[in-house]
């Protein structure tokens, strides 16, 4: 895209100029906000203001571009980190949009803005809320590029950037008199940076505001000439002699003999990131054995008429709520044009939530509304329907702090009744007040107060970075990455194989790994780069992929196609199942294994530079630090109180992620792999321990009695009328093999568990007792989620958040022979099986609320949603059960159960 390139003359911003132009973007100006003549050395929140006589000779004469400037009016009133306009224009950062206002209007062509942040939440977001109101996107390119040493190198060497210091403010490390004027690259050479460092804890690339810089050349984008400065004077802070800045009197320009006008718009290619992920898959999946898939077809199953469906409304304590399988009254089969069928039921979705927040949360203050909402999952018959339904999406949930969001198309047919929406969301009531007030006005006693009353967590946090950069992809749509809930719980947006920098999906770079394998690898280092940024200078409140407490890995439908010409396959007729699961399974360990590549705290200065690969990783602590910061491995276990030398087996074993792996019709982009997680903060990890349960397994033999389930009168409110189709049949012989397992945060804290039901021998899947199954399935998911050492389940139906049923909806084969595409045919839209699980779960609910109280009140019931999906697996990890014939995966569950208020006190 054309862009403007918005200048300060320092290296951080013509460093990211250049690092835009070399990801295929083309610079038509520069912009600059420079000081009023009478505050020459007012200090700004927003914009480096030393060196600002210099800047329009920079661009001008150096680059070759057009130059505006425009003084700064404003003054930084709105401090807070989240940035929203007043409407009186009187903050600096409309000085900003005004600048960009009046060069669109000169320059139409323009799409985008870049600009020189590194780690400063505070100058990204109002760059961005700027862009936003102008429809413009934000290029970003340094943004937690690299750790700031390695930030400094690039910038240097890569950049070959020459720079001087003309503002310094690091006494007594930095000093007026001593620095300024001086070279930086002789300041990194000569050791004086890292000294500072290692002394004061001075950040290298000055992001702490210790130094500030003037670009003198920049060879790669300096074509023209180069900067020479003929006169300046140093002039220190009157009120501390640490601070001064390098004014700058008489300059000139040094003309270039050889211009090359092309080397602006020559696009340097950056392919060592997609070569190195291709690498790694390769060596992941390359001692992988040679499977065959043979397995018998699913047998068809019958299809159920359809009912109207109600939400599921599940209220915790502490004001979290689930709100599940929000679909539109009645089928939209009016309009002749999908996309539009699908706006108009979307808009009926949105209208039955909005209903559910005024209705629900009466007395809430402020009023409960869709800002509460941290988490959506939304769930398309085709994703054609996206564009449109985005528009409408915007519309409702607005852009500013906006929910994390994973989407998926389902195919169509699959949802209930025909339809093509169904939306669920996490909500957490008084969260969006909290998100944009400041505490100041606590007249009510409301989950918002109460929040701002506890000063030791965050009751959420939202990451919503709209910049481009190498840093992780930019949601594509209006949502955040990830947001976090009371400190402890991080709700991870779905992650594609998105690369940063250009937006695009990774490229295999062999002909030996799929495409899919290198997205899915890609989308692994993506969640880590994510988790990773959410640390927020080590406050603990990122995390690692090992602190997953559930992962979801989706996959296409076309990435099972890429699997079908591969040698191994026996029959026409077989599909590569077992081929899909065990690459992808053996990437995703090796992803998990490494953190994606990613070290955590790298990039803020919380961990060592230096990647810790070359030793033994049982020798460093969970930050990365050799012997955990002291001086040799002895005195670290004794000081630890561990004097034994765990293997990394046993390390790796008592860290194992569970993943849920599901393969559906399509992804967001056209992507072939996606990945979902839900991680425990790195400060919830370290104080209450994340850890896998044992695996459970459970077998139920066919015609086994459910007659428990009628003893209570419990009407369902999804329309079913209570009649046993297709069950307690005394043919065939059948059992259906489960197997469960979790992983915990703390004690009765938060677990998440996965559980799968396989059919091991099944004349006829209709037979089968599926209300039963779901109950043992349900009962095996809270037996499970429990610590090792600890006997008794911690969770009951009453902690259960919601449950996730996914069921094989579709029979799949192989088109021919010759064919490299296979024929899905849909068996089911789930209406039945919605029924059941709705029954069995208000059930449960009476029967606990009698035990505890005497009553049979089921009104308050988990949330549930049932998704259907084309094939699944469970990868245990470690602990992967020896269940050689556990047959065809019909059924899996992902159950959450929580009590966010333990956790606060736990944490506490």
């Amino acid at each position: 895209m054309k862009f403007v390139a918005l200048l300060s003359g320092g290296k951080d911003s013509i460093y990211s100029t250049l690092r835009a132009i070399q990801n295929g973007h083309e610079l038509v100006c520069c912009a600059h906000l420079a000081p009023m003549q009478q505050n020459t050395e007012e200090e700004s929140y927003m914009y480096q203001t030393a060196g600002s006589e210099v800047v329009k000779t920079q661009v001008e004469e150096c680059i070759g571009v057009p130059f505006y400037m425009r003084e700064i009016h404003g003054q930084s009133k709105i401090k807070s980190l989240v940035y929203e306009n007043d409407g009186d224009g009187s903050d600096e950062v409309e000085d900003l949009y005004i600048l960009l206002e009046q060069i669109i209007a000169n320059h139409p062509e323009i799409e985008g803005v870049s600009s020189g942040a590194i780690l400063s939440t505070y100058q990204r977001t109002r760059i961005e809320h700027v862009c936003s109101r102008l429809n413009l996107t934000s290029l970003s390119y340094l943004w937690r590029m690299s750790s700031q040493r390695s930030l400094l190198d690039s910038i240097l060497d890569d950049g070959e950037i020459e720079a001087i210091l003309v503002r310094v403010a690091c006494p007594p490390g930095l000093m007026p008199y001593r620095h300024l004027g001086k070279s930086l690259r002789d300041l990194r050479d000569k050791g004086v940076l890292d000294h500072l460092k290692e002394k004061w804890g001075m950040h290298p690339a000055g992001e702490g505001g210790e130094y500030e810089t003037m670009v003198l050349d920049c060879p790669k984008l300096f074509k023209r000439g180069r900067l020479v400065m003929d006169e300046t004077e140093i002039i220190c802070d009157a009120n501390d002699d640490g601070v001064g800045i390098l004014k700058i009197i008489n300059w000139m320009v040094e003309k270039k003999s050889d211009i090359d006008e092309s080397a602006n718009s020559g696009r340097t290619p950056i392919l060592g990131h997609q070569r190195h992920i291709t690498e790694r898959v390769h060596a992941a999946t390359s001692s992988l054995p040679d499977t065959s898939d043979c397995d018998p077809a699913e047998e068809t199953t019958m299809c159920f008429l359809q009912s109207l469906h109600t939400p599921s409304v599940q209220m915790m304590r502490g004001g979290l709520c689930h709100v599940s399988a929000i679909l539109s009254p009645v089928s939209c089969n009016e309009v002749t044009n999908e996309a539009d069928a699908a706006v108009q039921e979307f808009l009926a979705v949105t209208q039955t939530l909005q209903h559910i927040l005024s209705n629900h949360f009466v007395g809430d203050i402020p009023k409960t509304s869709s800002r509460d909402i941290l988490y959506v999952h939304l769930y398309l018959s085709e994703m054609a329907h996206f564009a449109k339904i985005n528009q409408h999406y915007v519309q409702f949930f607005g852009t500013h702090l906006p929910p994390s969001r994973a989407c998926v198309a389902v195919g169509k047919g699959a949802l209930p009744g025909g339809r093509r929406v169904m939306m669920d969301c996490i909500l957490q009531r008084g969260s969006g007040g909290y998100l944009r007030s400041d505490g100041d006005s606590l007249d009510s006693d409301s989950f918002m107060n109460q929040a701002f009353q506890n000063k030791h967590h965050l009751l959420r946090k939202c990451l919503h970075v709209q910049s481009i950069s190498h840093w992780a992809p930019v949601c594509i749509g209006p949502y955040s990455q990830a947001n976090t809930l009371r400190s402890a719980v991080v709700f991870l947006a779905g992650m594609i194989g998105l690369v940063p920098e250009k937006m695009s999906l990774i490229e295999s770079e062999s002909s030996e790994v799929s495409s899919w394998e290198v997205q899915l690898c890609q989308s692994w280092k993506n969640a880590a780069a994510v988790l990773d940024g959410l640390d927020d200078g080590g406050r603990l409140m990122g995390g690692q992929l090992e602190d997953s407490l559930g992962a979801l890995v989706y996959f296409s439908q076309t990435a099972l196609e890429s699997l079908l010409d591969d040698e191994g396959t026996d029959t026409y007729t077989s599909v590569p199942w077992k081929r899909l699961w065990s690459r992808a399974e053996s990437i995703s360990r090796e992803s998990l294994s490494c953190n994606g590549g990613i070290i955590m705290g790298s990039v803020d200065g919380t961990a060592p530079d230096a990647q810790p690969s070359n030793a033994d990783p049982s020798l460093y602590d969970e930050d990365g630090l050799l012997y955990g910061g002291y001086e040799d491995e002895g005195t670290w276990r004794e000081m630890s109180g561990n004097t034994e030398n765990k293997t990394v087996n046993e390390t790796e074993q008592s860290s194992s992620v569970p993943l849920l792996m599901v393969c559906l019709p399509e992804l967001p982009a056209k992507a072939q792999a996606e990945v979902e997680l839900v991680c425990a903060t790195k400060r919830a990890a370290t104080c209450l321990d994340v850890c896998t349960g044992p695996v459970a397994t459970e077998t139920i033999e066919h015609g086994a009695n459910i007659s428990h389930f009628n003893t209570l009168d419990l009407p369902w409110n999804t329309g079913y009328d209570g009649k046993q189709t297709g069950t307690g049949s005394k043919e065939g012989n059948s059992s259906i093999i489960m197997s469960s397992i979790s992983r915990s945060m703390g004690s009765g804290c938060a677990s998440m568990s996965t559980v799968m039901a396989s059919c091991a021998s099944c004349s006829n899947a209709m037979n089968l007792d599926t209300e039963q199954v779901l109950s043992e399935m349900i009962d095996l998911a809270m037996k499970t989620a429990k610590k090792r050492d600890e006997e008794q389940a911690l969770f009951s139906v009453k902690d259960i958040l919601n449950v996730r049923l996914y069921y094989t909806a579709a029979s799949v084969s192989k088109l021919g022979k010759s064919e490299s595409e296979a024929k899905v045919e849909y068996l089911d839209d789930g209406s039945h099986l919605r029924s059941q699980l709705h029954s069995v779960l208000k059930l449960k609910s009476a029967m606990y609320y009698h035990e505890k109280h005497g009553s049979y009140d089921s009104s308050n019931i988990p949330a549930y949603t049932v998704v259907p999906v084309l094939g699944m697996h469970l990868s245990f990890g470690e602990e992967t059960p020896q269940l050689e014939n556990q047959g065809i995966p019909l059924l899996a569950i992902q159950v959450f159960m929580c009590d966010m208020l333990r956790t606060e006190a736990e944490l506490w």
